[in-house]
């Protein structure tokens, strides 16, 4: 009690003692009682819970670092532990989104690949005990993996799966959106599909030489040699009937173009006429391309079959310029890029042309005499070119026939050897230990992977991981 609160209490009570007995009531009771409070010491002001104090936060650090050799306009996905999936698009620092707790590991992988790239990562664990900007991640281009998908050194016709089916001289490819790889098996006059399996059956025409329509094995072919598919399925082949046949999902085989005689005019479906068509393209739109060999013509065919001259002239030569001021020499493949550029095999010229939409021509690649160098746009050379590709990112593909290999154009012009050795043969391998018997086409799949026909088999080319 408090030096001054007892006097206060008894001031107090001493005040209600006289004020009840001026009352009359009271007694001596409630003073003594009032008086007892008085000398009672007061209970202590409660005090309040102690406050807590929070404890201090678990720092978490930051994992980044360095990305380097990424090929232009490609992409990288990479991983710690595990998750966090970050998508690298340009060579360049970087850093995860989910800082990681202190004193907890961290591990930066490789989660999917850029197309025909293998990246590897250094410096890439620890324990986080502070921000990490030393990964470092590097890529390179992949080697080449050759295998032989179907067919052998023999010839045949026969049906079945792997080295047990066989084709005679197959020209040319295309695969679709399930991998399924449809071969133009050129002088066995068919159309046969290869699944992603290796097994091998014919899906249009005969051993029969002709020109009739019809459905499946019922339709003929004679020696087809350049084959697209469309976004609905359909296959348009090139034929030697100087026609472009259409052949359904469900296998039926129409003409779209040509008349059947050789010849170069312009028209509307089989009021036109080609000399030899070769390799056929189509664009976002639904146009096909045609290489037709014999007339030494780029020829467009709209989807509904008119048909017109993008460039050159039946006149052969090695001219650059627009239109029809220009010349090829027996161009055979074609292929298409997300802009609407046409890429050609100048297979007489040893050239790589480019067509705009516009029908500028130029010459992207090859110096125009034979040879097997690699080098830049005209300084590399090339021997008798005929299949194309261009993959999602502007990478072009070409089968070197006559030099027994397949080469690989940047869309800045550099031309280097993928695969093969230069010399004819069927060896299985890796890169330029690999060998080809004069690749007439080269295609590519959905995931990047490369097919092309050598000899009587058909190859498949996939990056070494």
């Amino acid at each position: 009690m408090s030096l001054f609160a007892a006097p206060l209490r008894l001031l107090a009570c001493a005040i209600l003692c006289l004020s009840l007995a001026a009352c009359g009531g009271g007694g001596d009771g409630g003073c003594s009682t009032c008086a007892l409070l008085a000398l009672t010491p007061s209970a202590p002001a409660s005090s309040p819970p102690p406050t807590e104090v929070p404890a201090a936060p678990t720092p978490s650090y930051v994992i980044g670092g360095t990305l380097s050799g990424l090929a232009e306009n490609t992409k990288l996905v990479v991983l710690d532990n595990g998750g966090d999936p970050l998508t690298l698009a340009a060579n360049g620092e970087f850093r995860f989104a989910t800082p990681v707790v202190f004193n907890t590991p961290y591990a930066v992988t490789v989660g999917t690949h850029p197309l025909w790239q293998n990246c590897s990562v250094s410096n890439g664990s620890g324990t986080a005990t502070a921000d990490v900007s030393n990964v470092q991640v590097n890529c390179i281009e992949a080697q080449a993996q050759v295998s032989t998908l179907a067919g052998s050194t023999a010839a045949g016709s026969a049906d079945g799966t792997g080295a047990a089916a066989s084709f005679n001289g197959p020209q040319a490819l295309k695969v679709d959106v399930s991998g399924n790889v449809f071969v133009l098996d050129t002088f066995n006059h068919m159309i046969r599909k290869v699944t992603p399996d290796g097994v091998v059956t014919i899906f249009a025409g005969s051993t029969q030489a002709g020109a009739a329509d019809g459905t499946g094995t019922f339709a003929q072919f004679d020696a087809p040699d350049g084959v697209v598919l469309d976004d609905s399925g359909n296959l348009y082949v090139a034929d030697l009937n100087h026609k472009i046949r259409k052949i359904t999902p469900q296998g039926v085989v129409t003409t779209f173009a040509g008349s059947g005689t050789a010849g170069s005019a312009d028209g509307t479906g089989i009021t036109a006429q080609f000399n030899n068509p070769g390799g056929v393209a189509v664009d976002a739109s639904g146009n096909l391309y045609v290489a037709d060999i014999s007339n030494h013509e780029i020829r467009k065919i709209s989807p509904e079959g008119v048909v017109t001259t993008l460039a050159g002239s039946t006149t052969p030569g090695s001219v650059d310029g627009t239109g029809t001021a220009a010349r090829f020499n027996q161009p055979v493949g074609v292929a298409v890029d997300a802009s609407g550029n046409v890429y050609v095999t100048d297979w007489g010229n040893n050239r790589i042309r480019k067509i705009t939409p516009t029908g500028v021509v130029t010459t992207f690649a090859g110096s125009g005499t034979q040879g097997a160098s690699d080098g830049v746009g005209t300084s590399a050379q090339f021997r008798s070119p005929s299949g194309i590709a261009i993959d999602a990112i502007g990478n072009i593909y070409v089968s070197d026939a006559a030099n027994h290999a397949i080469r690989k154009i940047t869309p800045a012009g550099l031309v280097t050897t993928l695969a093969g050795s230069g010399t004819l043969g069927s060896a299985d391998g890796i890169g330029t230990a690999a060998q080809f018997n004069t690749p007439y086409d080269v295609q590519l799949d959905a995931s990047g992977n490369l097919y092309a026909t050598s000899g009587n088999a058909i190859r498949k080319i996939t990056p070494v991981r």
